[in-house]
């Protein structure tokens, strides 16, 4: 297993088959999903997609939604990583809610965005966010990026972040 990155409280690493129960149980908790997606948890069927996605990933380009893991329990928190399924590249997050309001999202984010400019050198990176996910927004803004558009998903206005000087038109 491949470790990206890590600080003080976490490894930011690759995933692995023994991770699976630990994912779907974050994404199965309904509090966790709401700010998701269309905001329901996640099934069995939806995890088996994303390790199959994960996985080919890892072993593919190098990049993906790393598996965030706290180093003092070993416990998996999450994720933090890319992807590349909206035609951009989306930088994202998602932590069981145990792992809330510790300064974890953040941590996370600041790793795998040095990762992702540094080692992958990927550039015209974005994140998206309802406007009611204040916790995401703050996390987007304390990395130094600004709202640079706004589309509709899952019939839901959505906020596009991303870094200006990559972005001067917007989205």
């Amino acid at each position: 297993m491949k470790i990206h990155a890590h600080t003080e409280r976490l490894l930011i690493r690759d995933w692995t088959r023994d991770d699976f129960d630990a994912y779907f149980a974050i994404v199965s908790d309904p509090e966790v999903m709401k700010h998701i997606g269309n905001g329901l948890p996640r099934t069995r069927e939806y995890v088996d997609g994303f390790f199959e996605s994960v996985l080919s990933h890892q072993e593919t380009r190098g990049w993906t939604r790393f598996a965030v893991e706290h180093r003092q329990s070993g416990k998996v928190m999450g994720f933090c990583g890319l992807d590349d399924q909206t035609g951009r590249i989306d930088f994202g997050w998602r932590f069981g809610r145990e792992f809330w309001g510790a300064g974890y999202g953040f941590e996370a984010a600041s790793a795998v965005l040095w990762v992702a400019q540094n080692t992958f050198k990927l550039t015209q990176i974005t994140c998206q966010s309802y406007p009611d996910n204040v916790g995401s927004i703050r996390i987007m803004e304390k990395m130094g990026m600004s709202k640079i558009g706004e589309e509709v998903v899952f019939s839901r206005p959505t906020l596009v972040y991303g870094f200006e000087a990559e972005w001067p038109n917007g989205v």
